[in-house]
């Protein structure tokens, strides 16, 4: 994948009224961002979309430098964390190639180079001729070497061209791709951990999985932890990390992994209908004449409306529980 900054970038208003650090720092999250679309294609998982407040960080960037993007319309918000916006004049939104498409520039690429093999080869052919060739051949009767360049070219452009003489070369067919076990995404994520797993089988190893089992069965855990794996590989290539100081996946995983997650968002509360309910008066005010009101909860033995309202709560609740089922 490509990012591709448009040569009247220099000229548009918004770039010429910026610092020049925060369009560098522009054009850097540009190429981040461009780079984690280019992973999500093969891994959904590998990039969420969007950079938050640590890859600002991470980047060399500040919220001053971010909110003059957001004010230029060169950053929004989305999901939490922002994006770029891929402004007309300024650039081009990256595209992700099909397989299709990369199948068509392969075999355009190994078509174009048999043809500029053949026109070396005929150069070369022409080269070796003596400077008096053209002369000798005159006198001679045979053909100058302008035509035999011309008939070297000529034949061998004929055989570049028909795909009979040199067929293409078939990709090997690729194995088909399994599905995802939590073994495998143990394995991935170990491979992509920079630091030491530990031999296989060995006490460390039989640990990180465990640990790394336990946190995959929630999907939002899961999905913390692959965000904190490359922030933290990112604090090791920048150097912030020595590698003498990187611990093994287990210990990392055990005590270190949450201080490298975002935070958790937190989750909208379920409300449990119940008999004194906004919900349920609003159902049962209008009859509320219809049932007698005399008892008492605390001596077990509740009034008419009270069981009413308890019944209207807990149909409420069972709609509820029936429609997040579906």
């Amino acid at each position: 994948m490509w990012f591709i900054i448009d040569d009247q970038m220099s000229d548009d208003r918004r770039i010429r009224r910026l610092p020049l650090a925060t369009v560098g720092l522009w054009v850097k999250l540009c190429v981040i961002h461009s780079k984690g679309v280019s992973m999500q294609s093969k891994d959904p998982s590998a990039y969420p979309g969007h950079f938050d407040q640590l890859d600002l960080k991470d980047a060399g960037g500040t919220m001053r430098q971010l909110q003059q993007l957001i004010d230029a319309g060169l950053m929004e918000e989305h999901d939490g964390g922002w994006r770029p916006v891929y402004a007309e004049g300024i650039c081009r939104e990256p595209r992700v190639l099909t397989e299709e498409q990369r199948e068509a520039r392969r075999k355009a690429g190994s078509k174009g180079g048999r043809r500029k093999a053949a026109n070396q080869k005929a150069k070369q052919t022409s080269g070796d001729l003596p400077e008096n060739s053209q002369a000798n051949g005159e006198q001679n009767g045979s053909k100058p070497s302008s035509k035999l360049l011309g008939d070297s070219q000529a034949k061998t452009w004929h055989k570049t061209d028909t795909d009979t003489d040199i067929p293409s070369p078939t990709p090997p067919a690729g194995k088909p791709k399994q599905p995802a076990t939590p073994e495998s995404g143990f394995d991935h994520f170990a491979e992509a951990y920079p630091g030491s797993v530990g031999a296989k089988g060995r006490k460390t190893a039989a640990e990180a999985r465990a640990l790394y089992a336990a946190i995959a069965g929630n999907p939002v855990e899961l999905t913390r932890l692959q965000t904190a794996l490359r922030r933290y590989k990112h604090a090791v290539n920048d150097g912030q990390i020595r590698s003498g100081h990187i611990p093994r996946l287990n210990t990392w995983l055990r005590d270190q992994w949450k201080t490298w997650a975002p935070e958790p968002v937190p989750s909208t509360p379920i409300h449990k209908h119940n008999w004194n309910c906004e919900h349920v008066h609003q159902l049962m005010d209008p009859h509320e004449d219809e049932y007698d009101h005399t008892g008492s909860l605390r001596n077990g033995n509740p009034s008419e409306w009270w069981k009413a309202c308890q019944a209207c709560a807990d149909e409420l609740n069972n709609q509820e529980t029936s429609k997040e089922k579906q």
